[in-house]
């Protein structure tokens, strides 16, 4: 398989050789210990980093930076500011009035890119995908045999069928039917069940020990309301999962990197985190007509605030981060330490609390 399995023995996903500058002397420098394929930290893995980098084109998934930028040897250098901010729009923790963008009634905006979106992701997702996303996902959800998983954006079912093969029974939902074609057509393990309908409205689909939305809710305007129905699904004690692109380092049009000639360090611009925002993403920039999609962000704050208010607990919370190491030469050492220091995604894992 692409990704890699989880050991069962082990509370610590697979490891990878430590970089050259890793040996010394330093914070979380012991002696043998290594990190994983990415840097991983967060509650129940203490002591445990991760790593990191903002991905290339080819790369960006559904809720990625698309700004796309031409591709580069270092994609730190010279990287472009953003030049657009995006449009404040109220959060579910600020209730407002107003037709949803994403809702099947209306059509999804992703149905347009269904085709270019599924000749870049394929059957096993990108690279970041496949070494970072999907084991640190199921390390955190731990899927057991025969469990009932509900898998809210599938897509073209990357992760639904990552969970099949761990032996659970999944129905994947995604608001774009030619998404969900594609997800049929692909080969799984044991049989999918695919539902073409918004996340937001989940009747009459059963009931499920788990729920999963890997790298879709920022693409769900009125995350509450999904929050709300994901609740109505779950049996007590279910689990939820959440990964996302990190809503403090990696929003759309309002994040970039520099680089300090004087101080010799990469850094992390944001120019915006708090205010919500509805963000236009232009898939093929330069071509006469493009189609777009829309990214919904939410702080930390407001994100916890939707999951908190419809009967969740947060039970686990881990920051991923990027494997990629740059080419040797002047700005390397400042672009690798970069790269350890802003995650590139959150991954959050809620329990549904007793009635």
């Amino acid at each position: 398989m692409p990704w890699q399995k989880r050991d069962p023995h082990s509370n610590q996903p697979p490891r990878r050789p430590r970089r050259d500058h890793e040996a010394g002397a330093g914070a979380g420098s012991g002696t043998g210990s290594g990190a994983g394929p990415w840097k991983k930290s967060g509650t129940g893995h203490s002591g445990y980093k991760g790593k990191r980098d903002e991905p290339r084109a080819h790369e960006r998934d559904r809720t990625g930076d698309r700004d796309r930028e031409r591709e580069r040897e270092r994609p730190f250098s010279d990287e472009r500011r953003p030049s657009h901010k995006g449009t404040p729009h109220k959060s579910a923790s600020r209730p407002h009035a107003g037709k949803p963008r994403d809702a099947s009634a209306h059509g999804t905006s992703w149905e347009k890119s269904a085709d270019w979106y599924d000749k870049i992701i394929g059957a096993q997702g990108s690279e970041l995908y496949q070494r970072i996303v999907i084991p640190c996902a199921l390390d955190m959800l731990r899927p057991k045999r025969d469990e009932s998983i509900l898998d809210l954006g599938c897509g073209q079912g990357v992760f639904t069928r990552a969970l099949s093969e761990h032996g659970a029974k999944v129905t994947g939902l995604d608001a774009s039917a030619s998404l969900v074609r594609r997800a049929e057509e692909y080969p799984s393990p044991k049989p999918i069940r695919y539902v073409t309908r918004d996340a937001a409205d989940l009747k009459e689909l059963g009931t499920f020990d788990a729920v999963s939305s890997i790298l879709a809710l920022q693409n769900m305007e009125h995350l509450d309301k999904v929050c709300v129905s994901a609740a109505k699904v779950l049996r007590d004690g279910g689990r939820m999962l959440w990964v996302l692109n990190h809503p403090c380092f990696r929003i759309p049009r309002q994040t970039a990197w520099g680089f300090d000639d004087e101080r010799k360090i990469q850094y992390r611009r944001v120019d915006g985190y708090s205010s919500p925002m509805s963000i236009p993403i232009v898939m093929h920039p330069g071509q006469a007509q493009s189609e777009s999609t829309t990214s919904f962000h939410k702080n930390l704050s407001d994100l916890m605030h939707c999951a908190l208010s419809a009967g969740f607990l947060l039970a686990g919370f881990e920051e991923w981060h990027s494997d990629k190491q740059s080419q040797p030469g002047p700005r390397a050492r400042a672009e690798n330490r970069a790269r350890d220091e802003f995650p590139l995604f959150v991954g959050m894992l809620w329990v549904k609390r007793a009635a």
